[in-house]
């Protein structure tokens, strides 16, 4: 997927995606669908975020030696001396034991990657870049202003899910 004017998407940096545990399900998810390598696995993650997240391999394989370890998931090393790693029928029970909590990771997924959550983060990265553009090119004591328009801003989006304004 290809972010604002052909260019690919930023990583949302700081952002909590996931839950505890998130990790697991979707590891558990991907290998759903057949047998699949580590780099694999981290692909089909950032084709499920639609380019916007791609997990680290820090993440990912120190998890799926956690899945084996606990049986949800089998590997075996092939020819070329990588590993490949399937869902076991454990596994595959874990995930339908919490198909709620996996239908509501794929909501999040599938807003985040809407058009209205695309558009959403294009406002704050133009915000952000005025913001910038503000520290550089305004005087000291505007800048105080700045921060108080900012964090009027900040409180009443907060608002907004707190059924404030609509």
């Amino acid at each position: 997927m290809k972010g604002w004017g052909g260019l690919p998407p930023p990583p949302l940096f700081g952002l909590r995606w996931m839950g505890r545990g998130d990790i697991r399900l979707i590891i558990l998810e991907t290998l759903r669908s057949g047998p699949k390598r580590g780099y694999e696995v981290i692909k089909s993650i950032r084709e499920m975020f639609g380019g916007w997240y791609t997990p680290s391999p820090g993440a990912v394989y120190p998890t799926l030696q956690w899945l084996e370890d606990e049986g949800l998931v089998e590997s075996e090393t092939t020819g070329d001396g990588k590993r490949r790693y399937r869902i076991t029928e454990e596994g595959l029970k874990f995930l339908r034991e919490r198909e709620e909590q996996l239908t509501a990771f794929r909501e999040k997924c599938r807003r985040a990657t809407s058009i209205e959550g695309l558009e959403l983060l294009d406002s704050a990265r133009r915000l952000g870049i005025t913001v910038i553009q503000a520290y550089i090119h305004y005087p000291t004591e505007r800048l105080a202003e700045v921060s108080r328009i900012l964090e009027e801003a900040r409180k009443r989006i907060l608002s907004l899910g707190e059924g404030g304004e609509r």
